[in-house]
């Protein structure tokens, strides 16, 4: 072996053992964790935030056309969270604003990463990754303050009455993110205006004409790409909702 090629070797071990430094800086001197696909966990339809104890926080968090689920998380100074992230239609992308958080979100896959929020305040939540043509109104937030740790123990309140009927509908609207594309004041959006659309004729995109009665908004939410309106794109995702919750979603927009 003549001396070039020693020399090669030599250099190419240290090169490699900077490369190894590095890694090792990265995730004890700087705190960052390699994203993960996680296997041993099923996609999950709804977003949670789950108190584990001892500081450690868990958030299932859903990302769909055009919101987060939850779309805000409050969690206490010094929280150290294990991130899960699921997708129910399709590839959105989550960066944490202020953290080394940056993942994808694939229909399909449960991606994870943990991150530690040590300091008080807002971090934005950003999908990075173009989901169609709302994509840049999809945010959310996570709010870290000594208020978002559980409070006091109070006296016992009154069992809440469970929402029904229009006022679950409402509830329903603003959780599944029907609000991104759907405007209740008249004013144009992404998808038709809900003001007042009720008893009124619209035209589809196909020519034919369509009271809007109760059929047609069940077969708008649960069949959207088939009822496009005239003027607009057939990009309304199907909402994972149940029987109940579709006729409460449409007794809410009967009444807009």
């Amino acid at each position: 072996m003549d001396r070039l090629e020693k020399t090669a070797l030599v250099l190419s071990g240290l090169l490699m053992a900077l490369f190894f430094g590095a890694l090792i800086y990265s995730a004890r001197g700087l705190g960052i964790v390699v994203p993960t696909c996680v296997t041993d966990m099923a996609p999950f339809t709804k977003g949670q935030v789950i108190d584990k104890g001892n500081g450690r926080w868990e958030v299932q968090m859903v990302a769909r056309m055009w919101a987060f689920d939850p779309p805000e998380v409050r969690l206490p100074p010094g929280a150290e969270v294990d991130l899960y992230l699921s997708a129910l239609d399709v590839t959105h992308g989550v960066y944490i604003e202020h953290t080394n958080v940056n993942l994808m979100a694939v229909p399909g896959a449960v991606n994870a990463a943990r991150v530690r929020f040590d300091r008080e305040g807002e971090y934005n939540v950003i999908c990075h990754e173009y989901c169609g043509v709302a994509h840049q109104n999809m945010m959310g937030k996570i709010v870290v303050s000594t208020a978002g740790a559980a409070p006091a123990a109070a006296a016992p309140a009154a069992p809440a009455v469970p929402a029904t009927g229009a006022a679950l509908g409402k509830r329903l609207f603003a959780d599944t993110g029907c609000a991104a594309c759907h405007t209740i004041d008249g004013s144009p959006g992404v998808g038709p205006t809900l003001k007042g659309i009720s008893g009124h004729e619209v035209e589809l995109a196909d020519g034919s004409k369509r009271t809007v009665d109760e059929a047609y908004l069940i077969e708008a939410v649960v069949n959207p790409n088939k009822t496009v309106v005239k003027g607009f794109q057939a990009l309304m995702p199907q909402a994972p909702l149940s029987d109940d919750q579709v006729k409460a979603l449409v007794e809410y927009m009967k009444t807009l």
